[in-house]
């Protein structure tokens, strides 16, 4: 009797002799060529806004003002001690001040000397931080169902037009209030561009091409990232800084003829005519002939067209053991690179030196990690890679606690090198995760991951606070702990390394049953998902 792993495998290496829609208009040809560069570029100035507080908010040396210091109280007067409260010539108490002046060296206007954020305010600054991410992670709740639902281009058109208005609003903020509240707008549109942008183009992309583009399109965070301190270093004022972090996204409008829906999406939604005119299209762009029927293309099995019918959500998901007790092992991840990556970015100014200068070094150091990245993932696959990244950059923010006060230097060094590693390990998540669940569940469930993810980030800008409250070490021994538990579980998941990607809910659950076997029954003898629609795309 044939097994049913025996049965599962001749049905699929039957639907392999079909026509592949990727033979047909090419893996990665200008059509797609032309998408990926709009989103890479929408990577670069999108992570602006994500680290933009950081100069619209930096540590700002101070002196009180108001009231005025008496002039016998040695040198307090000309010097920016910081002070937030005054004492009193004729008694030793003191008394708060209330009006400060602030130290101009690096910084011209920011929000902390626009709304005196310092002192009993000083903590605005970090729930500033927190609002911008909360409104990632209801936008991601929201885009990643509304994408799955209405699809990936109507999801990013109203994403960009949040993203625009509430940019150009925020020029007219007039209060902390509603400077916080337009913040928190961006992050709702801004987040949709990303999030589905980076699941529309990698079904955009054919299986030889995936892992390059999934990788090549996050250098766009790193070339944004180093770029920023440049920004922030020639707008030293905080409404000029909003201006050029606004104009570069407006010429994006034009970008709506250019990409196009998912093919992906169209399929599992049986929108074949839509889909038939997208691949001819594709396929002329890419200068490629589509030979034989577009009918093997948009075929697929009878559980894939039950699929059509349906609006899947995240507790479908759930229903199901294997991709459970996935998506509980990603979420877990997402949320410790998250906790991680901002914490360690958010506090560049807490480090000794120049602060734009640290500050660019924090980011450049993003493309050697994407550049060790790439080569792990090609050498050791997915999980490894991941796990390896985990754990040296725990031990690397452990490290920071035994080193002396006077080595400033080298606790920086550490700190880079752990923030080298969680830039590697949190890009590696976007791809990791977009391979590991089906089409029909894959925006929902990356959009859920990186919502769970910004409870890491929105904790992230607390992390300065938490050592202040208990002690210094605090926080990176946190770090450590939270790594290593991370890379421990990353050993639970599946290698997704020259797999397809799956399609179907039961492509998802049964996703990595087979690996690369050379006796495997009825001549597998390639890494696949075992169900047949995968096999399609």
């Amino acid at each position: 009797m044939t097994s049913p792993e025996s049965m599962d495998c001749q049905v699929s290496a039957k639907l392999l002799a079909k026509m592949d829609m990727f033979e047909a208009i090419g893996s990665f040809g200008p059509w797609q060529r032309r998408v990926f560069f709009i989103f890479f570029y929408i990577n670069i100035v999108g992570i602006w806004q994500n680290l933009a507080i950081t100069f619209f908010a930096p540590n700002m040396d101070f002196r009180c003002v108001e009231p005025a210091i008496q002039k016998d109280n040695e040198t307090n007067g000309t010097l920016y001690n910081n002070f937030c409260e005054v004492p009193l010539s004729e008694a030793n108490d003191s008394t708060p001040c209330t009006k400060w002046e602030y130290d101009t060296s690096y910084f011209s206007q920011t929000i902390v000397s626009e709304w005196d954020l310092v002192c009993s305010r000083e903590w605005l600054v970090s729930l500033a931080k927190s609002i911008y991410m909360v409104g990632f992670l209801i936008s991601v709740i929201f885009f990643g169902q509304l994408s799955d639902s209405v699809g990936r281009f109507t999801a990013v058109a109203i994403s960009y037009i949040i993203t625009v208005v509430s940019m150009l609003l925020a020029l007219l903020s007039t209060s902390f209030t509603m400077f916080l509240i337009l913040r928190f707008l961006q992050a709702f549109g801004r987040t949709g561009l990303t999030t589905v942008g980076f699941v529309l183009v990698m079904e955009l992309v054919g299986p030889q091409h995936r892992t390059e583009t999934g990788i090549a399109i996050q250098i766009g965070w790193a070339i944004g990232f180093s770029s920023l301190a440049a920004v922030a270093w020639l707008f030293r004022h905080w409404f000029w800084f909003q201006v050029a972090l606004s104009v570069p996204i407006l010429p994006l409008a034009f970008a709506y003829r250019i990409v196009p829906e998912s093919p992906r999406w169209l399929l599992m939604k049986g929108k074949t005519t839509e889909l038939e005119k997208m691949l001819r299209n594709a396929a002329k762009i890419n200068g490629r002939e589509i030979k034989g029927d577009l009918k093997d293309i948009l075929m697929v099995d009878d559980k894939a067209e039950e699929e059509k019918q349906k609006t899947r959500t995240l507790f479908d998901v759930l229903k199901m053991p294997k991709m459970r007790n996935r998506t509980f092992n990603m979420i877990y991840l997402w949320m410790v690179n998250s906790f991680m990556y901002y914490g360690l970015s958010f506090n560049t100014n807490d480090l000794a030196g120049n602060p734009y200068l640290n500050f660019f070094v924090a980011g450049a150091l993003e493309f050697p990690s994407y550049a060790l990245l790439f080569w792990g993932i090609k050498k050791w696959g997915r999980r490894p890679t991941l796990i390896a990244l985990m754990f040296v950059g725990g031990a690397a923010c452990v490290a920071i606690v035994p080193v002396p006060e006077d080595l400033p230097w080298l606790s920086t060094s550490f700190a880079m090198a752990g923030k080298f590693c969680v830039t590697g390990s949190f890009g590696l998540l976007y791809l990791y995760t977009s391979e590991l669940f089906p089409t029909v569940v894959r925006n929902v469930t990356l959009g859920s991951c990186s919502m769970c993810a910004r409870i890491g980030s929105i904790l992230a800008p607390f992390v300065r606070e938490l050592g202040k409250a208990t002690h210094p070490a605090v926080p990176n021994v946190l770090y450590g702990l939270l790594a290593l538990t991370s890379g421990l579980l990353a050993l639970l998941l599946p290698e997704t390394r020259g797999m397809n990607m799956p399609d179907s809910m039961e492509d998802g659950e049964n996703f990595g049953r087979f690996s690369k076997e050379k006796d495997s029954p009825n001549g597998c003898l390639e890494e696949r998902p075992t169900t047949a629609t995968s096999s399609h795309l």
